[in-house]
């Protein structure tokens, strides 16, 4: 970042679109680095993303438009699918869903949405990607039914079908948070689950 303000004129202004990169991405042209933090896949119990984001969404006066009113049910995994994939492109994700379903299988539906809505994600990111780009993807790895939910393994297979090399990853620590550190997700007394203290990013490159 340093670098980039130093040699690269000041005068350049950013600009805001709205899109579900899920269908496109209205870019003219591609690009050499994407930086994003996708959710965490449930916004009813780990983050509330619309809470959340509703400040800087007022700061950018877009807190009004249509497209995000709703945008917990509208984001990534806001729909459960109707019929669970056991054959998705990451082993790791449905043997994950199989232990889901002998758990509760509505919430195996919400997980498996959320991780087809992350590869419909990838593969258009993919597509606006200059060979030997890099996908720099900032994610957590959350509990379902305690079940942990390794997000940044499932990502890199994910990416491994996409030509994408996986470079490296890098564990980011939370220093500070508005959710407690434990939670009571079963309501059962004295039973308590950690919730996310840290992050991945996953480091990825278009070969």
């Amino acid at each position: 970042m340093e670098s980039f303000y130093q040699n690269y004129s000041h005068n350049i202004r950013p600009e805001v679109k709205i899109a579900d990169v899920r269908k496109e991405i209205p870019i003219p042209e591609k690009v050499d680095l994407i930086v994003t933090s996708p959710p965490y896949g449930d916004s009813r119990t780990t983050v509330a993303y619309g809470q959340f984001s509703r400040l800087s969404l007022q700061w950018l006066d877009m807190d009004g438009k249509e497209e995000i009113k709703n945008i917990d049910k509208i984001s990534l995994g806001g729909i459960p699918v109707e019929e669970l994939n056991f054959e998705t492109n990451s082993e790791t994700l449905n043997n994950i869903l199989k232990k889901l379903k002998e758990k509760d299988e509505n919430r195996a539906k919400d997980v498996c949405s959320f991780y087809l809505d992350l590869e419909k994600c990838l593969l258009n990111l993919s597509n606006v990607m200059n060979k030997g780009g890099y996908m720099c993807f900032v994610v957590g790895n959350r509990t379902v039914k305690e079940i942990r939910m390794p997000t940044d393994d499932i990502l890199v297979e994910l990416a491994e079908r996409m030509r994408l090399d996986y470079i490296k990853t890098i564990i980011r620590n939370i220093p500070s948070k508005r959710m407690p550190l434990k939670t009571s997700p079963t309501n059962i007394k004295g039973k308590v689950g950690e919730t996310i203290s840290k992050e991945s990013i996953v480091i990825l490159r278009k070969n």
